[in-house]
């Protein structure tokens, strides 16, 4: 199964075994020219009821969809300590820090530093792997698919929290789990899908 967030809007691509009820949903094969064919079906796709496309070969489909895209990796995570988990606020959304991955890095190494240098703070250590998402959207005007890995952290150190101002991070917080509901209210799509991962820990 993937599950790609296209304008924000979730598309889910399955396999039909997976699925027993095929309402709201297009076969994959009916889909020649992505993502125009499915445009009307996508914009009615929330976070709860997404898109479903029932594929017979899902990595082949999930190729050809997004085979001129631009592919950029990414890294970041949940940052929990006895103040809660860290959230900051990016160009006006809130966001869990993470950030594009560097030749030669891997996932866990990028994530790591992606968290220090957006947030300020160093000695966290990683504990598990959360989920892993997809999204996409224009960089200069090109269509790109965003891999993130996401990964849990724990941090019992006392740095001073300082945003990086040069990314459009404006604020740094920690947030009790309670105020999840307002992360949601602002917030990107596929950030509700590391929200979920996070609190079915």
């Amino acid at each position: 199964m993937y599950k790609v967030f296209i304008n924000n809007k979730p598309l889910l691509l399955v396999n039909h075994s997976n699925f027993s009820i095929k309402s709201n949903c297009i076969s994959a094969d009916e889909i020649i020219n992505f993502p125009s064919d499915i445009d009307t079906e996508l914009k009615g796709a929330t976070i709860d009821k997404p898109l479903l496309v029932f594929s017979q070969n899902l990595d082949r489909d999930f190729n050809r969809f997004f085979e001129t895209y631009d592919w950029v990796e990414a890294a970041g995570g949940i940052v929990e300590s006895e103040n809660g988990f860290l959230v900051i606020e990016r160009n006006g959304f809130l966001d869990i820090p993470k950030g594009k991955m560097e030749d030669g890095e891997s996932p866990e190494e990028s994530a790591l530093r992606e968290i220090e240098e957006e947030c300020g703070i160093s000695g966290h250590i990683l504990e598990q792997l959360i989920t892993i998402t997809y999204h996409t959207y224009l960089f200069k005007g090109k269509p790109t698919i965003k891999k993130t890995h996401w990964y849990k952290f724990n941090y019992s150190g006392s740095d001073r929290l300082v945003p990086q101002l040069e990314e459009g991070i404006t604020s740094v917080e920690w947030f009790t789990k309670s105020r999840i509901p307002e992360i949601r209210r602002n917030t990107y799509g596929s950030i509700h899908e590391v929200l979920d991962a996070y609190e079915a820990l």
